[in-house]
């Protein structure tokens, strides 16, 4: 293994509403198209069993940027910032920032629009970056509709192109590492927003999927467990029947299409770096917030704990080792901050449940864990093949993820497997902050 300045420097790319996409290369028979994140696995360790900690923007970003759970933090939904409930100078960015670290942000990382001085000066060296291209519907700019959920808007005027959100958060990225030459060595956040609504794209972006060719999978036409806290998600469903036999196959082509502009700023971006006098000596980590449903239980959206939207892309790339790998070990986001702390040299957080992941780069193996994914005092667990969410009036949801990875029909507390896993949800649950009554749980 090549040798390595000890203090290397770090870039966090974050995506949107992302899901795990190794999933979906072909599900619904349209390849979705990925290529710059298909070439970063390529010299990175994927960790494809990965899980965020809440289900909804605000939460998981605090989570995977504090190190504590929903449970510690007691943030449950986007209207709660941060620096209402976390000291800024606790979380990780801060801990780089104090150790020498040059911080600097561009885009969506925290939920919301700015924050207070005193909180950007804790957490950064410059003024965090802000961009423009998210303002009400529909654009300004030339466009026209294409259907689907969130109407499907798409830029038809090249020279609008810039103005996306995504293609200014790339592009303030790249400047900042060609200019980039202090001594110190620098941590800098970059936050795309696509694949999150409402997938405004540049219209050659739509037209690389025909609609027409996306085929829901035959499990989907089987009766599925509902979610037992829909208060407040109605409009995440949508009616197949009064929507229109094209309205799914438009949906999902704007969320592919979404992901695939993504992708091309990432490429932009990656690119850049690895062109620049930072390419040997920067640790790269992307990740999303959560996952989405792509039409599943005739739905699109978040806030579950079902497997599509708990589960997402982490991507870790250590220049310094040239081989791919592949981890499908369960891991949390909470072991995000705990990896950049081990790189960069320095203790890792305190009352986190989270630990680094540079073993697993390294080539070695840690424990099984079981990885808890909260929404209030609803949590769910993955461990080993299997699936378990137990809400809060103790009713269960059981899944082989193998034999129904859509976790539509639950198998019930008496499978042989379910005390094992539950026992395990109870483990997690305490270690992440709740604890649960021990009591014989409802199975549905």
């Amino acid at each position: 293994m090549a040798s390595r300045p000890p203090r290397p420097n770090i870039l966090l790319i974050s995506f949107d509403d992302a899901v795990a996409f190794w999933k979906y290369r072909d599900v619904f028979g349209e390849e979705l198209k990925t290529p710059n994140l298909d070439r970063i696995c390529e010299r990175s360790t994927a960790f494809q069993a990965a899980y965020c900690q809440s289900p909804v923007c605000g939460p998981s970003r605090t989570s995977f940027m504090s190190g504590q759970s929903p449970q510690q933090s007691q943030i449950f939904e986007n209207k709660t910032r941060f620096f209402d409930k976390i000291e800024p100078s606790t979380m990780w960015p801060h801990k780089l920032k104090d150790a020498g670290y040059f911080c600097s942000a561009g885009g969506k990382v925290h939920h919301g629009r700015g924050f207070p001085e005193e909180v950007s000066e804790a957490l950064y060296s410059d003024r965090p970056k802000q961009f423009g291209g998210l303002g009400g519907m529909p654009p300004k700019q030339p466009h026209v509709r294409t259907g689907g959920w969130r109407k499907g808007f798409a830029l038809t005027d090249e020279k609008d192109f810039d103005a996306l959100y995504d293609t200014q958060a790339a592009t303030s990225a790249i400047n900042f590492l060609q200019s980039y030459d202090a001594e110190e060595p620098f941590y800098r956040e970059i936050g795309f927003h696509s694949p999150h609504g409402p997938f405004v794209t540049p219209l050659p972006h739509k037209k690389a999927y025909d609609h027409r060719k996306f085929k829901k999978p035959a499990a989907w036409d089987e009766a599925y467990d509902p979610c037992l806290y829909e208060k407040g998600k109605e409009n995440e469903a949508f009616d197949p029947e009064k929507q229109g036999a094209s309205f799914w196959g438009k949906s999902v082509r704007n969320y592919y299409s979404a992901y695939t502009y993504v992708d091309e700023q990432l490429g932009r971006v990656w690119d850049a770096l690895k062109a620049s006098r930072h390419a040997d000596n920067t640790i790269v980590v992307i990740l999303s917030d959560h996952g989405f449903h792509l039409g599943e239980r005739n739905r699109f959206g978040k806030t579950t704990l079902w497997e599509q939207v708990a589960n997402v892309p982490l991507i870790v790339h250590d220049p310094s080792i040239k081989d791919a790998a592949v981890v499908n070990d369960p891991v949390p986001l909470l072991d995000v901050g705990q990896t950049l702390l081990d790189y960069a040299g320095l203790p890792p957080l305190e009352n986190c449940a989270g630990s680094s992941l540079r073993p697993y780069l390294e080539g070695a193996r840690t424990p099984e864990r079981a990885v808890p994914t909260f929404h209030y005092n609803n949590v769910a667990v993955r461990k080993g093949q299997y699936r378990l969410i137990r809400y809060a009036g103790g009713e269960t949801q059981f899944y082989d993820l193998n034999q129904d990875p859509w976790q539509y029909k639950s198998l019930g507390s008496d499978h042989p497997a379910f005390q094992d896993v539950y026992a395990a949800l109870l483990k997690a649950s305490e270690e992440y902050g709740l604890t649960l009554d021990e009591t014989a749980p409802t199975g549905t």
